[in-house]
């Protein structure tokens, strides 16, 4: 009988024990530095440069449902009443705009009162990418800040007046599959802009083997179900 009550012991406690031994989650390195970020990125990586997808001195729209689309990459700008709106300007056209780079992806912000949704651009990567950094500046007014939302983490990114770049970067441990850019300050019912240039994706140089302390824990939860085990398992009756 002793024997048929340690059985359900012995499976609540493996279920507990296994219960213990964190799931695997996704670590995710911001950088604000190109070089640093390019040093973290295994070499090879593309960058799109919006270069030839606007006619010099010009605007052009894609009202697409892929937006923008350029080595893979589908850059997908929605309007506050989430219709697919996104331009490719020559930036030389108006100082205020000018980055010194020629060709860029631009987002306006525009919307009609404080209630209503941000516009945003949707940024939809290829397979495999665990590396990407882009250049980010704004217009009408500079210096605003991008919220940028990245496998459900929410990131401040900062930017800086007279239309210097600001870049902003991250490495990943494992595939990144997309991205959202919003401007968090921007004027409603005005002409608030955000800016995107040279956006560089690849694959970082970090492993995506769990960290040293997962590998305890699980090594740990092992161990004693092994001592637990034994514990539970009777000794065998010696006959004489």
């Amino acid at each position: 009988m002793r024997l048929t009550s340690r059985s359900p012991i012995l499976s609540l406690s493996i279920g507990f024990a296994l219960a213990l031994v964190p799931a695997y989650a996704t670590t995710i390195t911001t950088y604000s530095d190109p070089s640093s970020w390019a040093a973290a990125t295994t070499a090879g990586y593309q960058t799109v440069t919006f270069e030839g997808l606007t006619a010099p001195g010009t605007v052009t729209n894609y009202f697409g449902a892929t937006g923008v689309t350029s080595a893979g990459v589908e850059f997908i700008g929605y309007t506050y009443a989430g219709v697919s709106d996104i331009q490719v300007i020559d930036t030389s056209i108006s100082p205020w705009y000018n980055d010194g780079t020629g060709d860029a992806l631009i987002q306006s912000m525009d919307r009609p009162n404080s209630s209503s949704p941000l516009p945003y651009i949707n940024i939809v990567l290829p397979t495999s990418v665990t590396a990407l950094g882009m250049d980010l500046w704004t217009a009408s007014p500079a210096a605003l800040s991008y919220t940028i939302t990245v496998a459900g983490n929410q990131y401040t990114v900062p930017t800086v007046s007279n239309n210097t770049v600001a870049f902003w970067g991250i490495t990943s441990d494992t595939p990144i599959s997309s991205l959202q850019l919003t401007l968090s300050g921007s004027a409603y019912n005005g002409g608030s802009d955000a800016f995107l240039d040279n956006f560089s994706f690849g694959a970082s140089d970090l492993t995506a083997a769990p960290e040293a302390g997962t590998y305890l824990l699980i090594g740990s939860g092992l161990i004693g179900l092994v001592i637990l085990r034994k514990r539970l398992t009777p000794e065998k009756t010696q006959v004489h």
